[in-house]
């Protein structure tokens, strides 16, 4: 299940490289690990060790990991 969805949020990642969205040097393996990170702390920290606000942490951190690797084009429009 685990490398199904890595399968799926890897095509994801290239897929916004490839629309602009993402940087073209954005290595979609690198980001791909960087998420799959932030999950494993949250659910650590969230559910064994009951952090109060692990999610805000993690929602913070996933932003900046998806701020790190956005483009500054304009966003193509969507029909």
């Amino acid at each position: 299940m685990v490398r199904t969805w890595h399968e799926a949020l890897e095509r994801a990642i290239v897929i916004a490289i490839d629309e602009g969205h993402l940087k073209a040097d954005t290595d979609p393996a690198q980001m791909l690990f960087e998420i799959h990170g932030l999950i494993l702390a949250l659910h650590h920290d969230a559910r064994l060790m009951r952090t109060p606000g692990a999610p805000q942490r993690a929602r913070l951190a996933f932003e900046r990991v998806i701020n790190i690797y956005l483009t500054d084009a304009p966003r193509k429009p969507r029909h």
